[in-house]
């Protein structure tokens, strides 16, 4: 009697699990994932930089977020990881001031050891690599990339990554409104179209 009792209650409770899988499958399912993150116009830098910093945020661990530094780099184009665009800097630019008012530990390797004065200003950071450290420090590395998912429509993804051991701690994602292809440096390339003079000959009488 205790054995059927048991088996009894093993299907009723593998019974109630089927059901609360299927119930969390027909969520994922019907959820339209696409149009969830939020949409920004190219001239709302300021909101979708801010948006960015809270999803950061929300989605580290707090010891992670005060103990370790963290250095910031240009969001680049997912098609050339190794092309940035004023968009790609003015986004990461902008993180600096968002993630230090959020009470991450952020660093500036940009920075030399020396201040370079002429007569155009005074200058401590650079992008020339002899000036620059060979060592980043122990930490965490933000990296972005942005993505053309229609005429006008960009996809931005930012990580959070652990620089030791290339654990992802944090990730956001929004897409912008774009109408200026200077932005993000995907303006068609103008060819030059050669001018044939026509050379007419007409009989000399």
């Amino acid at each position: 009697m205790y054995k059927i009792v048991t088996i009894l209650f093993i299907l009723f409770l593998s019974g109630c699990l089927k059901k609360d899988i299927s119930h969390i499958n027909k969520k994922i399912q019907t959820r339209d994932f696409f149009y969830t993150y939020p949409n920004f116009k190219e001239n709302e830098v300021e909101e979708a930089v801010n948006e960015i910093a809270n999803q950061l945020l929300s989605n580290i661990k707090t010891t992670y977020q005060k103990n370790y530094k963290i250095i910031i780099t240009s969001f680049v184009n997912l098609d050339n990881l190794s092309k940035t665009s004023i968009l790609g800097r003015a986004l990461s630019e902008a993180l600096i001031d968002e993630l230090h008012i959020r009470k991450f530990h952020v660093i500036d390797f940009r920075t030399q050891d020396l201040v370079i004065v002429n007569k155009n200003g005074e200058f401590s950071l650079t992008r020339d690599q002899t000036r620059l450290t060979n060592e980043i420090p122990f930490g965490l590395i933000l990296v972005g990339t942005y993505s053309k998912l229609s005429k006008n429509k960009v996809l931005i993804n930012v990580r959070i990554i652990n620089n030791e051991t290339f654990d992802i701690m944090s990730t956001a994602k929004i897409s912008m409104q774009i109408n200026n292809c200077k932005l993000i440096d995907i303006c068609p390339k103008k060819t030059n179209k050669k001018i044939v003079k026509k050379l007419l000959i007409i009989e000399d009488k």
